[in-house]
C-alpha cells in the first residue's frame, strides 16, 4: 500500500505541474498503478478498509484531474488548428 501512496504522489505532482506531459511517462505510472491495485484487490482480506477507502479518494482525485489536462489539452490543440487555418486562409488571399 506504501508503494502505491508513492506512485500516485508522484502521479499527483506530474498532473499538476505547469507544461508538457510526457504522455509515454504517464502511462507507465498508470501501468504500475493498476497492476499494484489489482495485486492488493487479490489479497483483500489483509487490506485495512480506511487505506483501501483513502486509495478509492486518490483514484478519484488523479482521474479528475488527468481529465482537467485531457480538457485542456484539446483546448489548446483547437485553438492551434484554429490558428493554423486562419494563416492558411490569409496566405490564399495574399
Amino acid at each position: 500500500m506504501q508503494h502505491l501512496q508513492q506512485l500516485d504522489s508522484e502521479l499527483e505532482v506530474m498532473l499538476s505541474a505547469e507544461g508538457d506531459v510526457d504522455p509515454e511517462l504517464l502511462q507507465q505510472l498508470l501501468q504500475q498503478r493498476e497492476q499494484i491495485l489489482r495485486a492488493l484487490m487479490a489479497q483483500s482480506e489483509l487490506l485495512e478498509k480506511t487505506a483501501w477507502q483513502a486509495a478509492v479518494e486518490r483514484t478519484s482525485c488523479l482521474l479528475e484531474q488527468i481529465c482537467l489536462r485531457r480538457d485542456r489539452s484539446a483546448s489548446q490543440l483547437q485553438r492551434l488548428q484554429h490558428g493554423q487555418r486562419s494563416m492558411q486562409v490569409y496566405n490564399k488571399f495574399r
